[in-house]
């Protein structure tokens, strides 16, 4: 378990979801099965799956994969979300999962993410009015050794993010 106390986290602002000014990369999928329950709807808990599968691809895009981070010994961990359910999704609903940046130091970062059902499928949403916001979160991440201590994230991986955010990276 890290060892992270108060000091180490920052208070996120919450108010950059979906933000204008946040650019995301979009992730593309159907809901599996796997991920709804018994009410045949998506379990509140396995949102978190999709966030996880949107960061991932974002990291890819930008040039720096998850496992890069693990390769150097550290990961990041979640040390407060903030998520908003506004419409179910349902097994084999098409979903694109918005993923951006809101802030970003030394030790950690904050992403936005937010998972549309297109109107008129795949493709079709890119934030369009039609496409229904079916889920918005704020997650709040340090970076963490293997040790389990708060560290400063890589350089080359803080470069690669800000390229990103000022959208000099083409997705």
């Amino acid at each position: 378990m890290p060892n992270i106390s108060r000091k180490n986290v920052k208070d996120p602002d919450w108010s950059k979801a979906g933000s204008p000014n946040v650019h995301y990369h979009i992730t593309s999928m159907r809901v599996p099965l796997f991920e709804v329950d018994i009410g045949q709807a998506v379990y509140h808990s396995n949102y978190y799956h999709f966030f996880e599968l949107g960061r991932s691809e974002l990291l890819k895009k930008i040039g720096y994969p998850y496992m890069e981070l693990m390769n150097r010994q550290f990961h990041l961990t979640i040390v407060e979300s903030r998520c908003r359910y506004r419409k179910p999704l349902k097994y084999d609903d098409e979903i694109e999962i918005h993923t951006g940046i809101a802030s970003l130091n030394r030790r950690g970062l904050i992403f936005s993410q937010l998972i549309y059902k297109p109107a008129r499928g795949l493709r079709a949403c890119r934030m369009e009015p039609e496409s229904e916001l079916g889920t918005e979160a704020m997650l709040n991440m340090l970076c963490v050794n293997f040790a389990g201590r708060v560290s400063n994230l890589p350089e080359d991986f803080v470069l690669a993010v800000k390229k990103f955010i000022d959208g000099s990276v083409q997705l």
